[in-house]
This record gives structure tokens, sequence and C-alpha cells, in this order.
């Protein structure tokens, strides 16, 4: 199979799955290394097709979501319930940004759309080996949310509001 036809098919893959495809089994399942997969993956990036690199895996973008950016500020001990209000309403915290005094802005990917997916990035954060971004800010940070309508973003925004953890937005995040 040419380089070509590789990455159509890495595209093909990713867009099937409900979940983040890794590295490792696309390049199992195309018979290459992991690193040609990288390789390609860049190069369909290049290509204008936005793919996503989670802890998990690979996702593309569909495009079609509504999204917002929330402030948020709670403890570490909260953030699998902050999490799972957002996926149990419908939406998918995309991302987390602070701001940081001495760093400026800091932005990591999340793509957190399942009760799974909090549990599996809450086990990561709890095994020691990493700690919350927000933890760096006092709780707070900020989220693009996606979903599949505004009047869900509102249901989601509402119940963070209900919940305590959401703050009005600063200008600077908006520029």
């Amino acid at each position: 199979m040419d380089g070509a036809t590789r990455r159509n098919k890495i595209i093909e893959i990713i867009r099937k799955s409900d979940n983040p495809v890794s590295g490792a089994s696309l390049a199992k399942e195309l018979d290459v290394s992991r690193q040609v997969i990288v390789t390609d993956i860049a190069l369909i990036r290049a290509n204008g097709v936005s793919v996503t690199s989670t802890n998990r895996g690979y996702v593309i973008d569909s495009g079609n979501k509504c999204k917002r950016i929330i402030k948020s500020r709670h403890t570490d001990e909260q953030i699998l319930d902050e999490l799972f209000t957002i996926v149990d309403n419908g939406g998918c915290a995309e991302n987390i940004i602070i701001n940081h005094r001495y760093y400026n802005r800091l932005e990591a990917p999340l793509n957190v759309s399942s009760r799974r997916a909090a549990k599996e990035f809450m086990d990561a954060i709890e095994s020691g080996k990493s700690k919350s971004l927000s933890s760096a800010t006092s709780g707070y940070h900020y989220h693009v949310i996606s979903a599949d309508s505004e009047d869900t973003l509102d249901v989601i925004e509402n119940e963070l509001k209900e919940k305590g953890y959401w703050l009005p937005l600063d200008d600077w995040i908006l520029q």
C-alpha cells in the first residue's frame, strides 16, 4: 500500500471509530511502524484534516458541533464531577486552558466525551505521575465545550452554575 492510500485508510479508520484510535492499533492494522503513523498523521494535518492527539489515541473533529468556552473553578476532588456534568448532558470537554501568571496561556487537549474517558483521565491524574493543569492556578481554568446544539451547551452551563463551578469569562480568553 502506498503512502497516500495508507493515509486515506487512517482517516477512514479514525472517522468510523466511536472512540479515539491509538497509533499502535493503526500501525498494527496497516502493518507499519508507529513512527510511520506519526509521520502520516502530520501529513494528514498538513492537508487540512483536523486530527487531534489525545492520551487515548487520535480523533477527527467532525466540525459540525457547537462550541463554547466556559470558565470554571473547583478542587481536584471535584474534577470528575465537573467532567461527568459535561458528558452526562451530551457535551465534550475538548480541552483545558489556564492563564498562568508566569507561563501565560497554557492549553492541553482532553477530548473527554464519556464517563469512561473521564475516569481514565482521573486515573492518570490520581496515579501521581501528573497533576491537573488547573492545580497550577488554584483551580481556575477554562474549557472549550462542544455539543450538538446551543441548547445542550446551555444545559451544561446551567448545571455547572448550580454546582458552583461556573464563573464569568475574563476578557483575555476571548482574544
